[in-house]
């Protein structure tokens, strides 16, 4: 590619390595969409977890025997206690005691903020993906002067 740039004026080069720079700026931006897109998944996977089991606890009978998880692979065997408060996060690392059913509600909201954010992340995403290909057609007709065709 070195030698057919080198047949392009100045102006011709210059405006390559400009378009060039932004495809690549865009693409970042792309890949950091993607990531966050990924990462919101596994943060509704997880809030979905949380409010399916808020349900199934609230179902079950006191003294029901339970396993609770205290790492990736240990339980301990515990018995169900009247299930009236739970603590839930606020955000910020701050946490505090809620009923269950307004735990629920409130896990519920932040699935609906989550699902929101990763919607526009997945606009976004198109947006980067149509600017992206808007460049490319220029991008090639410079490359083509430059191969003399």
């Amino acid at each position: 590619m070195s030698d057919e740039v080198e047949e392009l004026t100045p102006e011709e080069r210059q405006r390559l390595q400009r378009l060039l720079e932004e495809i690549g700026n865009y693409q970042a931006a792309a890949e950091i969409l993607r990531q966050q897109i990924a990462l919101s998944a596994a943060s509704l996977s997880e809030i979905s977890a949380e409010i399916e089991t808020l349900r199934t606890l609230k179902e079950l009978k006191l003294e029901t025997e339970v396993l609770v998880a205290i790492g990736p692979d240990s339980f301990v065997p515990a018995k169900l206690s009247p299930l009236d408060k739970v603590v839930v996060g606020l955000g910020a690392g701050v946490a505090a005691e809620r009923g269950v059913d307004q735990a629920i509600e409130m896990l519920n909201a932040r699935s609906a903020e989550v699902e929101r954010a990763m919607e526009q992340a997945r606009q976004e995403l198109e947006r980067l993906g149509e600017r992206i290909e808007a460049l490319r057609p220029e991008v090639e007709r410079i490359l083509e002067k430059a191969r003399g065709k």
